[in-house]
């Protein structure tokens, strides 16, 4: 869109060389960008009571003699996630109400081999 310089004028840009044009609030800026405006901030929540419930945080340590890829280790969990969700032990397997840490050492014979499952809840943040 071309405009007119009677129409910066009228938008509050003022000349400042011939055919240039700067705008108040972006003087000396090279390339400003118009800013959102700011969010309104969050009320607090009243005293006494949390925002959400207690979060869980989910332990999954694996000992094997061979590591594995961290995207294998965390997929091949999901039946077991899926399980201790069944059985109650975590409330749910969303992000919000569980926080699940991936673990893996190695260990040197095949007798030491383990999965070590540790749940814990928080309080709410």
């Amino acid at each position: 869109m071309n405009w007119t310089h009677e129409q910066l004028r009228q938008l509050g840009y003022t000349e400042s060389s011939p055919g240039v044009f700067t705008h108040s609030s972006t003087a000396g800026i090279p390339h400003a960008q118009p800013q959102p405006a700011p969010r309104p901030a969050l009320d607090d929540p009243p005293k006494g009571e949390s925002p959400r419930p207690p979060r869980t945080r989910l332990r999954i340590e694996r000992k094997s003699v061979r590591l594995l890829d961290a995207d294998n280790y965390a997929g091949g969990c999901k039946p077991l996630i899926d399980q201790l969700r069944y059985a109650k032990l975590i409330p749910d397997d969303d992000p919000e109400s569980v926080e699940i840490l991936f673990v893996q050492s190695k260990v040197k014979t095949k007798k030491e081999e383990m999965t070590h499952i540790e749940i814990t809840t928080t309080g709410g943040v």
